[in-house]
């Protein structure tokens, strides 16, 4: 009973995942199954729901996600993280830096398809070089997603850090390897390459960097001396994006050296966003635009994705089939690769797939860094497989916005995917050395 169950119970949350049934909805009904399946008394059901979702850490979990949604919502609608944008790619000038480093910091915006956000403006500074559409597609995905793995306020890594206890500057301290091979892979197999032909001027816009170009070429002379006028433009730049790009950084300083918890520093962030916007006279998203950013139904769906990982930590059936194909001679490590590789090809989703995994092996794994080490095995398989998913919403929108096909895409990645997976084999080794 209990382990059909439990197959039952992962076998809804897969095909529901597919379907693109939200996660709160996929979670809720995995967390039954399992419940109704457990064989346990229906009043110590409830009470490990209640205690799940009493639980501090669990609080914590969605209130962080909750102020993700409402900071994202308020940079995006008071124009700031536009102008810190402008900014930080007037101030670095060259067109391949700010190629990268503008997806990246769209990509510390957690909105589902976030990559529609910055393919516009990958395709506005990519056009000096001449970049052909799916070398742009790639791009934009790749320096994106990068940030999944040292950026604090990532949603998966805040996700992991509730479901494993490490906390999440130890997880970036074991796992920031794989951004290194995704940036870097992606620099080598994207941008290298390419000719620079074209840097930005500093001070102007993506857009007008050719224009830029076309009027030095015609001879004429500045008004001031040009070493100066630069060193100006690009003070002005950097003014502007640590000015709109504030409530960010002081946010992300405030939560590193006070310690504060993520949510509480969000707050921090929202409140000086806040006060920008009335000292910049910037527009208030309304309550609806709030309403919708605050994603409810994410910050619902991590009540149950506790309480699923309670459940699971109970059933003695995953613990059986682990110590039976370690039997087999199949490494656990290796497992933790390879399902989380299959499960999140299927659903498209990083946390869904880390919220199921997590609890199955990392439990068990004994030392603390047997626990890490199953920890970054499984988070970056999982963040492989959602990164390549054909149904992964950042690449299905990429392509739609680029009018290119996924073949494409894969064509230009595929380095990055060698990266990936030569990292996880390091882990892998390094695991088995334990």
């Amino acid at each position: 009973m209990v382990a059909a169950g439990v197959i039952l119970a992962f076998g809804t949350l897969l095909f529901l995942s597919i379907r693109g049934v939200r996660l709160d909805i996929v979670m809720f009904t995995a967390t039954a199954i399992m419940a109704l399946t457990s064989g346990l008394p229906a009043a110590e059901v409830l009470s490990v729901i209640w205690r799940s979702f009493s639980d501090r850490g669990t609080c914590e979990l969605a209130a962080a996600v909750l102020t993700i949604g409402l900071f994202s919502t308020v940079m995006q609608a008071t124009g700031f993280l536009d102008k810190a944008v402008s900014g930080l790619t007037s101030f670095l000038g060259n067109v391949k830096a700010a190629l990268m480093a503008v997806p990246a910091l769209v990509g510390t915006m957690p909105v589902l398809g976030g990559a529609a956000l910055s393919a516009p403006l990958v395709d506005k500074i990519g056009r000096p070089l001449a970049l052909s559409a799916d070398q742009k597609a790639a791009i934009n995905l790749v320096f994106r997603h990068g940030m999944f793995f040292v950026f604090p306020f990532s949603t998966s890594l805040i996700l992991t850090s509730k479901l494993t206890g490490f906390s999440v500057p130890r997880l970036i301290a074991k796992m920031w390897p794989m951004s290194l091979a995704l940036w870097g892979m992606g620099y080598f197999a994207l941008l290298h390459r390419v000719p620079p032909r074209e840097h930005l001027s500093a001070g102007s816009s993506p857009e007008s960097a050719g224009e830029v170009a076309a009027t030095q070429t015609e001879g004429s002379q500045p008004e001031q001396p040009l070493a100066e006028s630069q060193g100006h433009t690009r003070l002005s730049a950097l003014m502007e994006f640590l000015i709109y790009g504030g409530p960010l950084l002081l946010a992300l300083a405030f939560g590193i050296a006070l310690k504060l918890p993520l949510w509480l520093a969000l707050c921090g962030g929202i409140g000086i966003a806040v006060v920008l916007a009335i000292q910049k006279k910037r527009p208030f998203p309304s309550r609806a635009l709030l309403l919708k950013g605050a994603n409810l139904s994410l910050v619902v769906a991590m009540f149950w994705i506790m309480a699923f990982r309670s459940f699971v930590e109970m059933t003695p059936v995953f613990r059986t089939v682990v110590d039976k194909a370690t039997a087999l001679g199949i490494p656990p490590a290796l497992l933790a690769i390879l399902i989380p590789l299959a499960f999140g090809y299927a659903n498209a989703s990083q946390q869904a797939t880390i919220s199921v995994l997590i609890p199955i092996f990392v439990p068990a794994a004994g030392s603390d860094a047997l626990r890490l080490g199953f920890t970054a095995l499984i988070y970056g398989s999982s963040f492989t497989a959602y990164f390549f998913s054909p149904l992964h919403m950042c690449q299905v929108l990429t392509c739609q916005y680029y009018d290119v096909n996924l073949q494409g895409i894969y064509k230009r990645n595929w380095p990055v995917l060698a990266g990936l997976l030569l990292v996880l084999g390091i882990f892998y080794l390094s695991l088995a050395r334990l």
